[in-house]
């Protein structure tokens, strides 16, 4: 099967899953992307990247609020800050998903999450545990967010990027 032959049966089975699903969603027009896909809830982008050959990438992030990033800069307790980014970066993991903390663990702002599924491994059940994953994944920064407040619930907001 050729790259361009690969890209195009991933593109279908992902516009059949999605409309399977009933999952509210938009195609975007990307230069970096052969094939890019925003759903709106959850707030996730497939992507299929034109400098991969067969991947498709599901990314999101969570932006954390004003009030949040205060708490968290607030947390004098060093050995406990990086105790409550150790419990997330555990829970991420145990999701098995990709993150990074911008700009940095000191002064965090948001989040962000990605996950990658090759075409030979491509199917629906795999696609969408993938979307759930994420969703699994935004929570876990949401419940830190909850604990950094002293509180159970957060305003921390989930957002639509590119994870590259």
């Amino acid at each position: 099967m050729s790259r361009a032959n690969g890209k195009k049966e991933a593109i279908e089975k992902i516009q059949k899953w999605i409309g399977e699903e009933g999952l509210e969603s938009g195609v975007i027009e990307q230069p970096y992307a052969d094939f890019q896909i925003d759903l709106r809830n959850p707030p996730v982008s497939i992507i299929i990247p034109k400098n991969k050959i067969d991947c498709v990438i599901f990314a999101t992030y969570v932006q954390l609020t004003q009030e949040d990033k205060k708490g968290f800069s607030e947390l004098k307790d060093k050995e406990k800050k990086m105790e409550m980014l150790s419990d997330l970066q555990r829970s991420l993991i145990g999701i098995n998903v990709e993150y990074n903390f911008s700009p940095d663990l000191d002064n965090l702002d948001k989040v962000s999450i990605g996950k990658n599924i090759y075409f030979d491994g491509l199917r629906k059940d795999r696609f969408m545990d993938s979307i759930f994953a994420l969703k699994r994944a935004m929570a876990a920064v949401g419940l830190m967010s909850q604990r950094l407040q002293g509180r159970y619930y957060s305003n921390s907001s989930t957002r639509l990027t590119i994870y590259t």
